[in-house]
């Protein structure tokens, strides 16, 4: 993985310059899709998208970056939160369970839990 052009997208994520972030995410997937690192690079691209309005786009890489790493508990945090802006509930509450079962008492579920008032991360 180039760790200086994921920074430097990710600098641009930050900046909120999303166009030139994702095109520098787009070469470094061309070139580092299989890298034990390229869930970086999708979690980064998705959250790009995301605040571009490219909803599906960012679902999409959300999800393989979770396929590719899913202990990444940062990332799936993300994807719940963007399922949950999208009102894809079922999904939400699914991914909230998981990122639980990785993180118990992670803070970023117990907040979200208020649009679930059933919400049972056992079950």
């Amino acid at each position: 993985m180039d760790q200086s052009r994921l920074q430097e997208a990710d600098r641009l994520r930050y900046d909120g310059e999303y166009d030139a972030a994702i095109t520098i995410y787009d070469a470094l997937v061309a070139e580092f899709a299989d890298d034990a690192e390229a869930y970086l690079v999708y979690h980064g691209r998705g959250l790009a998208y995301c605040f571009n309005g490219f909803f599906d786009e960012s679902i999409a890489d959300l999800e393989k970056m979770r396929g590719q790493r899913p202990d990444f508990v940062k990332g799936r945090v993300e994807l719940f939160k963007t399922y949950l802006m999208l009102g894809m509930n079922d999904e939400a509450l699914a991914e909230m369970k998981q990122v639980w079962k990785l993180e118990p008492g992670n803070e970023e579920v117990a907040k979200a839990a208020i649009y679930f008032p059933d919400f049972d991360p056992e079950s």
